[in-house]
């Protein structure tokens, strides 16, 4: 029976396992080698909350050939997988707003999410694919361009919009924000987390799992980033440690496949996200998105979180060691074209975030096929919108309990 996990990795997929894990009264110790929650991927990632959408890329542009490929692959190999995804996703905002609603989080979220359809092709494509999304769950409506402009009356009359998908349910929220909220709930429930903490090792340890880690703090104190928080990881003795687990997560992206002692088909998705305060005109009232726009044309999206507006896109894929440069002028440009003069621009912040990507752009969820280890990998791409409800039937797996969702064809066994 398991009774105590170790999660490895503190971002937004790791503290959601944590305190779901916790909630249904297991032992978790979080290992996270930074500092605090969310400070990587996690960071400055997209703040938008959507459901998953089958083929919605198909949509825009011609894609490069190495996604063409992976789209190729997964409609030949992982059939049920898409249609998985969506049921998930769905549940994932429904546990999202439940977590907000009885815990009392409050992510400067948004409700609202519109998709741009540029053009007639665009249009004609979605309409092709509507009566299939509606056939898997997914709450999406099509509406004309000049509906599209009442509910974002924020929106360049100028620019070109033949229609948008309307999605229900879908909008935005400050992940890392929503990630510091819920990592104190998990300790009221008396998970634990390390940080500055390096998991070295993972070996099965007779009906368990043997976990190597050691006190990894920085040379020097950060002159700049976030401040120690309440509850933080005290320093903890020096050199490699033992500790032994029933179960472990690896929510750890682009590092898990080295814990897990086997190769997994990653690559390093890059995005880049520039956030800065809405301008506040007593004559402009309007001025910015009222919660979550996406362009696939631009392959960006534009979210309000609080009196701050985020746009993210720079969409790369890379081998897992490449680094990218990041494009910050286009997302400028982007915002400008949509929501021309809603932010200050002297007080932008700018970000870039790496994390793992799978063939077919699908996460990988479920039992690695080691006894014992799980996986928590979710794709880049995506926003945040899985995170609650992946969390939520992973942990009733690993407790035994029947899941809310059926997730086999997430697993990793499908690369194979």
């Amino acid at each position: 029976m398991t009774r105590s996990v170790a999660v490895v990795g503190a971002g937004l997929a790791g503290v959601t396992t944590a305190y779901e894990l916790a909630a249904l009264g297991l032992k978790v110790q979080v290992f996270e080698r930074g500092g605090s929650v969310a400070e990587q991927a996690s960071f400055a990632s997209s703040a938008l909350l959507s459901p998953f959408v089958p083929d919605l890329a198909d949509t825009a542009p011609p894609a490069p050939v190495g996604f063409r490929f992976a789209r190729w692959r997964a409609g030949r190999k992982g059939g049920e997988a898409p249609g998985q995804l969506a049921a998930l996703s769905q549940l994932s905002l429904a546990r999202t707003a439940e977590l907000r609603r009885e815990l009392g989080l409050d992510d400067e979220a948004s409700q609202g999410l519109l998709v741009a359809l540029t053009d007639a092709k665009r249009v004609a494509a979605a309409e092709a694919r509507l009566e299939g999304w509606k056939a898997l769950g997914l709450q999406v409506e099509l509406i004309e361009a000049g509906e599209a402009r009442l509910r974002e009356p924020g929106l360049n009359a100028d620019a070109p919009l033949s229609a948008a998908l309307a999605l229900a349910h879908g909008g935005a929220g400050n992940a890392r924000l929503f990630a510091q909220q819920l990592r104190l709930q998990a300790q009221r429930l008396g998970a634990e987390f390390r940080f500055h903490t390096t998991v070295r090792a993972i070996a099965a340890d007779g009906a368990g799992l043997n976990l190597r880690h050691e006190y990894t703090p920085p040379m020097e104190a950060p002159t700049r980033g976030p401040e120690r928080e309440a509850g933080d990881t005290l320093p903890q003795l020096l050199g490699p440690q033992d500790s032994r687990f029933d179960a472990v997560v690896l929510c750890n992206g682009l590092e898990a496949p080295a814990l897990l002692g086997q190769r997994l088909p990653l690559s390093a998705h890059h995005e880049t996200s520039v956030t800065a305060p809405l301008r506040l005109l007593e004559a402009h009232p309007d001025l910015g998105p009222k919660a979550a726009w996406v362009d696939p044309s631009r392959g960006l999206t534009v979210t309000r979180t609080g009196q701050r507006v985020r746009v993210t896109g720079g969409l790369t894929v890379t081998d897992v060691r490449a680094r990218v440069t990041p494009d910050f002028e286009t997302l400028h440009r982007g915002l400008q074209h949509w929501f021309p003069g809603s932010v200050l621009h002297q007080q932008v912040q700018q970000g870039q975030s790496r994390r793992a990507l799978t063939a077919d752009g699908l996460p990988l969820l479920g039992a690695s096929g080691r006894p014992g280890l799980w996986l928590n990998l979710s794709p880049g791409g995506q926003g945040w919108g899985l995170a609650c409800g992946s969390a939520q039937v992973l942990a009733q797996l690993i407790a035994g309990q029947a899941p809310a969702r059926d997730i086999a064809a997430l697993g990793p066994q499908r690369l194979a």
